[in-house]
């Protein structure tokens, strides 16, 4: 029984894959693996630049062109003997395609080896870059593209029906490409995210296999097991006679229909349409959720799905009927580009909603698959009805043969029109949606076009009807093209605060004014649409394509920079003894670059392939920091892809003391070739005998796993590899060849270097705060590794970059993962307990403890008490600094022999400068109106940071200048501003905040445009939001002293919110969004201070009656009696 159901299941699978998918279903699924390993591993290889697309896209279309025939011939005549060795050339060339595509890694490897004889300068050279990045793919990916199309022509000729060779052709191809795009999507989703692409290989290889060997199988088993030689009778080469439904003999000798000339020249036309349009699309769609490789090869497999089911069911008989039905094709895709851009608005609602509440990442990562596979779907089937349609017939009677065209030029146009339109964006800077709205009124008029060819009037209702709506629709898209908004899909999809703020019931026409942040402009960048973003009106962010590209400040005395953007270059420069050479693979937000400036390098060098980005620092980033480092002779710019950059010859450039490499987003596939292992080796070929690598990674949305990787992967190529937390959720990794490692001699000095003072104060931070990070030494990274299976990313594994977006998308613990890793004991013979987590103070022999070392760190945590334990009381401050210097002041050892030393000799620079600051601070307090001379004598002190004194004495000259009457009020805004944005993020003081709320309301002339203004009402807006949030999770220490501050809070939000109607139309803001953001504030600030107004307010009064009974007990008056 087991074995008849066995075989009745096996039986009818193959009958189901013979007589419905045939042979071209299997080969199409055996070469999309092959081709899409091939490609995704090249591409892993020199990244995916426009020099390196182009050559990828000339490839697979030269393969194409070579593997097919301009004119198909098939004849009735042709033998039995010539189909067999057709088989036979399909079993050989699979065995060719498996082979190559199983020696593929050795192949890269020695592209990579050749790579290395280019110079630096040569890749400078688009053109010949190009001409490189082609060469190399026609001669790595172009065999496999061509004998994936040998494969389907071949499997064409052993199955095609002669009765009806054009219907078969057409057949055979929508089953290839069936097969094809069914192979691209489940690889992605499942198998190479799971196991990579050496496991994963392994499907085709068996399969090829098995095809191959059934033969000698079957003969075998008829020799030795002849009763079941039947299960293994597998023709998957039968003609499709059975197949062609609703076929019939009468049909079958119909004439062929003739072909206008109009539909084949309109099948460039159109090719070169839908390759722009396969552009913007993805553009538009990749504003709604990261650009990640799963979601790339979705696009293609959607494409060639639409390809595949316009060739199966699309017919047209008639000339008349093939004009009908490829203007509406036309149609269809102008309608489809335009309504990508008119339903923008409800794409992000749905996204939005998606994110919010799925909490599975596949079933995430389906829903975005799904829409991006649907809408390219339908891009697909217009342009596959185009070829189909376009394709001619002829028959030669007297050589009994038929001819048919098939489509071998247009996949050049379409590659015309994706590089046309990637050039138009990045480098022509032309806007996207304007290139999509000319590109369907192109289509809209080639419909028109070939309608008036043949113009008829509809027969049916429903045509007509059909009609009319097509053109209404269209017109309607276009009038409404402008709801493409990119500035609403970065503020609402790509923040946690508005899913956090959707899941707790708030209307999702209040999510994007959460937060202060105000868009001041939008460029189309070469990889995505970049967006600058105003935050507290001294910030910048700049996003691309809605994900966190890079921020900047615009003035560090009065807004911090972030640690993220600064530490990638500080923390390296001083762990070497001495760079000259310094080199910065990315520009980022320029932070890095501009600091060097600062530092004794003799020369930087800065990568960057994106023009756009490099035109936006110039133009949007430069003139607001009133500094453009590309100004200075130091510098110098070279503009070329990352990855190829490293890859090239050694010997003829410089080498680096320090590589800093600053990559993009790691889900985003532009930044995957830099987290490879050959990535990392080619780095270190530029590198020093002493020289250092280093990397951000950012990881806030990940777990553990992903840290892993990249700790085994760098230890794979550097000998030795340290990792240093440098913000919440990123990490530095670092690596180098030299026996000294990291910590070096005088690194104690170098440390404590002004220049390093300095920036490190642009932060917020003591020179010994770096002392105190988190740091992971290679024992430690080695043992995290050891924790799971953890295999090294290089080029020919795929994993890491298809399961990073799956990592992004699932939710769970992620950051208690990585806590739990990173706080777990080493595993070793010492029995001695060592933890993985450490610092770079415990590896400092000499000074890990250095009393004064000590002593400073115990002054940054008292630095932090204070903050947190007296808001509003920043005076508190005086007594411990002082303590210091009376009760424990740093020893000085003066030679004896030393003559005129006075007492202030033996005090130490820092205990001497806080007593001439206390001096010149005493002075100043003591009159009652002191000058801008005697308030300036106390700001000298903030050259230098002092963690018992820097950040309080903001506060303390504020109110200087408040008492001064001299003094103009911008001297007091921006101090007020110093002591609010470089606050912690556990601060609770509210008058600071309220007074300098108070003075942007009142006070216009301290801006320089209404748009200044308003960001800092906005900004001091949310920061008092913060604060009040920070208060509530602490009891107030007393109820009057509630009640006055949040009086004082409701009075200052009042006269901000009057300030900001006035002004709203002249800083460009529109009223709607005003009142959205005035809601969100109300429900977010006011009514949360109101509620707590009225809960505080009875204790006040029970307080104040308690009060005056004790007092009155304590007088002790006389009783009187009662009346």
């Amino acid at each position: 029984m087991i074995r008849s159901f066995a075989q009745n299941l096996l039986h009818n699978s193959l009958s189901f894959l013979q007589q419905r998918m045939g042979i071209a279903f299997l080969l199409g699924s055996i070469s999309g693996l092959f081709v899409l390993s091939c490609t995704q591993r090249f591409q892993n290889l020199v990244s995916d630049c426009p020099e390196v697309m182009t050559g990828i896209g000339l490839s697979m279309v030269m393969g194409i062109w070579l593997g097919l025939p301009q004119l198909a011939t098939f004849s009735p005549e042709d033998s039995p003997a010539k189909k067999a060795s057709h088989q036979k050339r399909i079993r050989f060339t699979l065995l060719i395609l498996s082979f190559w595509s199983l020696c593929f890694p050795v192949l890269l490897t020695q592209l990579n080896q050749i790579l290395h004889w280019f110079t630096l300068s040569q890749m400078t050279n688009v053109v010949f870059l190009t001409g490189l990045m082609t060469l190399s793919a026609m001669a790595l990916i172009l065999p496999a593209v061509f004998w994936s199309t040998r494969l389907f022509w071949l499997a064409t000729l052993t199955a095609v029906d002669y009765k009806n060779p054009r219907t078969s052709l057409h057949l055979q191809l929508a089953r290839f490409l069936t097969g094809f795009s069914v192979s691209l999507i489940l690889s992605v989703y499942w198998p190479v995210p799971v196991f990579g692409w050496s496991k994963t290989l392994l499907i085709p290889l068996i399969a090829t296999l098995i095809f191959c060997c059934i033969p000698w199988v079957r003969s075998l088993c008829e020799s030795y097991l002849p009763e079941y030689s039947h299960w293994l009778k597998l023709d998957l080469f039968q003609a499709d006679t059975q197949s062609l439904s609703g076929s019939n003999a009468n049909r079958q000798t119909v004439a062929p229909p003739r072909i206008p000339v109009v539909i084949q020249v309109g099948s460039y036309v159109m090719s070169f349409s839908t390759g722009i349009l396969l552009v913007g699309v993805s553009r538009v769609l990749f504003q709604l959720y990261p650009d990640s490789l799963y979601l790339k090869v979705t696009i293609w497999a959607g494409f060639l799905l639409g390809t595949a089911v316009a060739f199966a069911f699309i017919q047209a008989r008639k000339p008349g009927k093939i004009v009908q039905t490829t203007s509406s094709l036309s149609l269809a895709m102008a309608l489809t580009g335009v309504g990508c851009l008119a339903l923008f608005p409800l794409l992000v609602s749905w996204m939005l909603y998606a994110n919010a509440y799925i909490e599975y990442a596949l079933l995430l990562s389906v829903i975005r698959g799904g829409l991006t596979a649907t809408i390219f779907c339908l891009l697909g089937s217009c342009w596959g009805g185009w070829l189909k349609l376009s394709s001619s017939v002829r028959f030669s009677a007297p050589e009994k043969r038929s001819l048919t065209t098939l489509p071998v030029w247009q996949p050049s146009c379409l590659l015309a029109g994706i590089l046309s339109c990637v050039w138009l964006v990045g480098s022509a800077g032309i806007e996207l949606k304007t290139i999509i709205v000319f590109t369907s009124l192109a289509l809209l008029c080639l419909a028109i076009f070939v309608r008036l060819t043949h113009f008829r009037i509809p027969l049916t209702r429903w045509r007509a009807a059909g009609m009319a709506c097509s053109l209404v629709l269209l017109t309607t898209g276009l009038f409404y093209h402008n709801n493409y908004d990119v500035r609403h899909s970065a503020k609402l999809l790509f923040s946690t605060n508005t899913f956090t703020g959707l899941r707790y019931g708030l209307k999702p026409e209040l999510l994007p004014h959460l937060d202060e942040g105000r868009c001041l402009s939008e460029v189309e960048g070469q990889y995505g649409t970049f967006t600058i973003w105003s935050y507290r009106e001294n910030q910048i962010q700049i996003r691309r394509s809605g994900l966190p590209f890079g921020v900047t400040s615009m003035d560090a005395g009065l807004c911090p920079h972030t640690t993220g953007e600064l530490m990638p270059f500080v923390i390296p420069v001083i762990l070497h003894e001495r760079p000259a050479d310094v080199l910065f693979l990315g520009l980022g937000a320029g932070v890095g670059v501009n600091s060097s400036l600062d530092f004794p390098v003799q020369h930087v060098t800065c990568l960057e392939p994106d023009r756009s980005l490099v035109k936006l620092y110039h133009e949007e980033i430069a003139p607001r920091n009133a500094i453009s480092a590309f100004d200075s002779d130091r510098v110098e710019l070279i503009q070329t892809p990352i990855a190829l950059a490293m890859a090239a010859d050694t010997n003829a450039e410089k080498m680096y003391d320090l590589i800093i490499s600053n990559p993009v987003q790691s889900v985003v596939t532009q930044s995957q070739a830099e987290f490879t292992t050959e990535f990392y080796r080619n780095v270190s070929r530029h590198l020093n005998q002493d020289g250092i690598f280093c990397q951000r990674f950012q990881h806030i949305d990940f777990g553990a796993q992903p840290l892993r990787v990249m700790a085994q992967t760098f230890r794979s190529a550097f000998q030795q590899v340290l990792a240093i937390e440098i913000a919440n959720g990123e990490t530095l990794f670092m690596g180098t060849n030299s026996e000294q490692g990291f910590v070096r001699n005088k690194l104690i000095d170098r440390i404590q270097a002004p220049q390093v003072r300095r920036t490190l104060a642009q932060v917020g931070w003591d020179w010994s705060v770096l002392l105190n990070l988190a740091a992971y030494s290679d024992e430690a990274l080695a043992d995290m590794t050891a924790d799971v299976k953890t295999s090294v990313n290089n080029s020919a594994n795929g994993n890491f970059a298809f399961t990073l977006p799956y990592e992004m998308m699932r939710w769970g613990m992620k950051q208690e993962e990585i806590r739990k890793m990173v706080s777990a004991e080493i595993h070793n013979d010492d029995p001695v307990k060592e933890y993985r987590s450490s610092r770079l103070l415990n590896w400092m022999d000499g000074e890990k403890n250095d009393p004064i070392v000590l002593r400073r760190l115990s002054e940054v945590t008292a630095q932090n008490k204070l903050m947190a334990r007296y808001p509003d009381q920043y005076w508190k401050y005086r007594k411990p600094a002082k303590d210091q210097i009376t009760e424990n002041p740093r020893s000085l050892i003066r030679q004896v022999a030393a003559e005129n030393l006075h007492k202030e000799d033996y005090i130490h620079d820092e205990d001497r400068r806080r007593m001439y600051y206390f001096k010149a601070l005493s002075d100043a307090m003591e009159k009652a109106s002191p000058t801008v001379d005697q308030i300036g004598r106390v700001t000298t002190f903030t050259s230098t940071y002092d963690p018992m004194i820097s950040y309080f004495m903001h506060d303390e000259v504020a109110e200087l200048y408040k008492k001064s009457d001299d003094a103009p009020d911008i001297l007091e805004f921006s101090h007020r501003l110093h002591a609010i944005n470089y606050g912690a993020a556990n601060d609770r003081s509210i008058v600071s905040v309220v007074r300098a709320l108070e003075m942007a309301a009142s006070d216009a002339s301290l801006f320089q445009e209404p748009g200044q203004q308003w960001d800092h009402l906005n900004g001091l807006l949310q920061a008092l939001k913060y604060r009040w949030d920070n208060r509530s999770q602490a009891r107030p220490v007393t109820s009057k002293q509630a009640l006055h501050d949040i009086e004082l809070s409701i009075s200052g939000i009042e006269r901000a919110f009057e300030t900001m109607n006035e002004i709203q139309a002249q800083a460009n803001v529109s009223e709607e969004d005003w009142q959205l953001r005035k809601r969100v504030l109300e429900r977010t600030l006011v009514r949360p201070l109101e509620t707590y107004h009225e809960r505080v307010l009875p204790h006040h009064y029970k307080k104040s009656r308690e009060e005056r009974k004790k007092l009155l007990d304590g007088l002790n008056l006389p009783k009187v009696p009662s009346l």
